[in-house]
């Protein structure tokens, strides 16, 4: 409970330096990386390549490290890290061998699992904690249907903590974001595949009449 109450002090008291440091420009730079993550997460969910799509997230991420610091979230700020760092090893799947270990997602899974005993504050802190576990498995997959799939929920709950918590900047981003899955979801595994079976269908008896 000690932690919990110093964590909390410790948050309020830097939201109050900065706010009172910065004046006005507290809200502009915090809103800032909002809008970059905004921005970046539109991106992601539209590019095929893997590594673009990491890129991407990556600078989000970032942005996002820092817009939650500010607001003196420790539980989003942390969980958000751990993205970063993630991102930057699952981004070598496929080239090195030793980011193929699946203890990278153990690993990962474990220090989440720390984030949540050591920053929960509140009930509704488990959305950014739930985000964190949902975020490691969609970006551990290489797959990339169920990488958007799994990407689709990550956002959703990424949603119901902007909610909670009152970020309005950050919900509008999340909402974007979710949206922007969805139409890749209906690009690239919905239309593409209604595609793939309607050209299978056409062309399977000319097949069978040139035999």
């Amino acid at each position: 409970m000690n932690n919990l109450l110093s964590i909390n002090d410790i948050s309020q008291n830097l939201v109050k330096t900065l706010n009172s440091t910065l004046g006005v420009w507290y809200l502009i730079i915090l809103n800032g990386f909002g809008v970059i993550a905004i921005l970046c997460k539109i991106f992601e969910y539209q590019v095929v390549k893997r590594d673009t799509m990491f890129v991407f997230s990556t600078i989000a991420n970032v942005c996002w490290v820092l817009y939650f610091a500010m607001y003196g979230n420790f539980a989003s700020t942390l969980t958000c890290t751990i993205n970063v760092i993630k991102m930057l090893i699952f981004m070598q799947r496929g080239k090195h061998k030793w980011a193929e270990s699946i203890w990278w997602l153990i690993g990962f899974l474990v220090l989440q699992i720390l984030v949540a005993v050591f920053t929960v504050r509140a009930w509704y802190d488990v959305f950014s904690v739930a985000a964190g576990f949902l975020g490691i498995l969609a970006y551990f997959v290489v797959n990339q249907r169920k990488y958007r799939a799994l990407s689709f929920i990550h956002m959703a709950t990424w949603v119901a903590n902007s909610i909670v918590n009152f970020y309005p900047i950050a919900l509008i981003s999340d909402t974007v974001s979710t949206v922007s899955c969805g139409i890749a979801i209906c690009r690239y595994d919905l239309v593409k595949k209604n595609k793939a079976n309607k050209k299978e269908q056409t062309e399977q008896p000319v097949s069978e009449n040139n035999n």
